[in-house]
């Protein structure tokens, strides 16, 4: 195993930290609203999205698993705060789109936790957001290409 320098490590012990620390706090205002992870937020990317989107396009862009998306939408729908209606083209997928209902939840829930990210970055500054944002992806593209270097190198031991 490579070995990793101490400062290295103590800076990836406090960025892991720091992301699961950030999926903690989502994970309580989620409970507070009564709702599971993946309910809010399916809520969320459908309630700052205003055209109807795909069970696809929801797991993809907001990296939820499309079992726990699809289990989420089902329970959505039998509490009637979500439709679903056929895409267009044969791999179109389901639309799911927000009930009256859902959209209300949606503007008491959601709306709420927006506003709270709002004065959160405003706090901050934009520019430190930004860079924050900048300094993010660029960590998620180095670590993205190492995931796929060690599935590489465990496609060449088979």
């Amino acid at each position: 195993m490579e070995e990793v320098s101490p400062q290295a490590r103590g800076l990836l012990d406090k960025i892991n930290r720091q992301f699961t620390e950030g999926n903690a706090l989502y994970h309580v205002v989620a409970q507070q609203c009564g709702l599971s992870d993946a309910a809010f937020w399916t809520l969320y990317a459908l309630y700052t999205n205003p055209k109807p989107q795909t069970q696809n396009r929801i797991s993809a862009e907001w990296g939820l698993p499309k079992q726990t998306l699809n289990s989420a939408v089902a329970a959505m729908t039998k509490k009637g705060l979500v439709a679903l209606c056929p895409g267009k083209g044969a791999h179109g997928g389901k639309l799911v789109t927000l009930t009256e209902a859902g959209r209300a939840l949606a503007e008491r829930t959601v709306g709420a936790v927006i506003v709270a990210e709002q004065r959160a970055i405003t706090d901050m500054s934009l520019a430190d957001c930004e860079l924050y944002y900048t300094l993010g992806q660029k960590h998620m593209a180095c670590l993205r290409r190492e995931f796929e270097r060690m599935e590489g190198k465990k496609q060449e031991q088979l």
